[in-house]
């Protein structure tokens, strides 16, 4: 077994894009609400041009590998497929048997993490921990990785997990397939390669993981950036010296075919809070959160990545939480997450040039497809 040694934590990565965006789909975006809906919104102009009714409360998400629909499943573990260009829910299906109930992830549990399209666009991977219903007592079994066929709408297979993995792969880790659809890239703690025939461990990055205030576990989530070259993904980590143990963040990416990585230093560490590339990779931009309570403080930063060092900041109103993101060309960032509004910021100027209120509150990830 190859070990790859980066000693860093991935406080945010870029998702897998596969193939090009359909024109008629190209500057909007999608992120699933309270209600039981999508939202379909317009980058140029914030403004919500169309929403798809769903059968539940969405609440994981993944692409799927043309970018033509969004696989999400639901609060109460229905598996729904959505066509993004004739905004219709095209599949629909229990993931739940009726005796064998899964259970969705909640805070401080592993009971349900991260999905994964295999490229050939048939099957989703993803973990599961089941409650089974006896005549006389609930049963709750180990978790499992499961794989889900979106043709004959059901779990095709279930295996269990490594030794070493009893509560699964880890609190929100997050899963993506390799181009040739033979390995798995768990991204966690350590980012762990396994073959997807029988889940024998085949690769491992090892990371460290510096705790900051302020700072938020991010790790891989699907559709992050739209700009991701196809087969990688791109990773900002926190790198600690063996040496002396200083901190300094960089950025590296991951050949998904090869598992070749390239590493980049950006700078000193610091509390941050998210990290956004530019489509064209010269420009990042992250959120720097310092102080606790009514002393907390929230800044932009906007890094040359070249030259390794912050050209810009600026200041934004403190939130309790939040996430955000870029939009496909570049132009705004996007800050959601922390109740029913997404508030777009344009990236030359940083400052607040919109605030779109949405019915309910978001419950996803907010899908933005690349402009290319």
């Amino acid at each position: 077994m190859g070990v790859t040694r980066l000693f860093g934590t991935v406080v945010l990565a870029s998702a897998l894009c596969l193939g090009q965006t359909p024109a008629s789909l190209k500057g909007l975006m999608y992120v699933g609400t309270l209600d039981k809906k999508l939202l379909i919104i317009n980058e140029s102009t914030g403004d919500i041009v169309g929403e798809i009714p769903l059968g539940g409360i969405p609440r994981t998400t993944v692409l799927s590998a043309d970018k033509t629909k969004l696989h999400l499943v639901t609060t109460q573990l229905d598996f729904e497929t959505v066509d993004l260009a004739s905004r219709q829910i095209v599949s629909s299906f229990p993931l739940s048997d009726g005796k064998s109930i899964p259970r969705m992830l909640r805070a401080g549990g592993r009971n349900f993490s991260g999905l994964a399209v295999d490229p050939a666009g048939r099957y989703v991977y993803t973990t599961m921990k089941v409650t089974v219903k006896e005549i006389d007592q609930y049963r709750n079994d180990p978790p499992i990785f499961v794989k889900i066929d979106l043709q004959d709408k059901k779990i095709v297979q279930s295996m269990p997990f490594p030794k070493g993995y009893d509560d699964g792969f880890g609190f929100g880790a997050t899963y993506k397939i390799s181009p040739d659809g033979k390995l798995l890239y768990v991204f966690d703690d350590d980012v762990v390669v396994f073959d997807l025939s029988d889940l024998h461990e085949v690769d491992r990055i090892e990371l460290a993981k510096p705790e900051y205030p302020g700072a938020s576990p991010y790790r891989l989530a699907a559709n992050d950036d739209p700009n991701d070259a196809a087969g990688t993904v791109t990773n900002v980590f926190t790198s600690v010296d063996a040496a002396v143990h200083k901190q300094t963040i960089g950025m590296a990416t991951i050949d998904l075919a090869t598992k070749k990585v390239e590493y980049t230093p950006l700078g000193p560490a610091f509390p941050m809070v998210g990290f956004a590339l530019s489509p064209d990779r010269k420009l990042g931009y992250s959120l720097m959160v310092y102080n606790t309570g009514a002393n907390r403080v929230t800044e932009w930063w906007v890094w040359d990545v070249a030259a390794h060092k912050v050209i810009k900041r600026e200041f934004l109103p403190a939130r309790v939480n939040f996430r955000f993101s870029i939009s496909s060309d570049g132009s705004k960032l996007l800050v959601y997450g922390g109740g029913s509004t997404i508030e777009f910021y344009d990236t030359k100027t940083l400052k607040s040039t919109k605030l779109l209120y949405l019915n309910k509150d978001t419950t996803t990830n907010l899908i933005t497809l690349s402009g290319s």
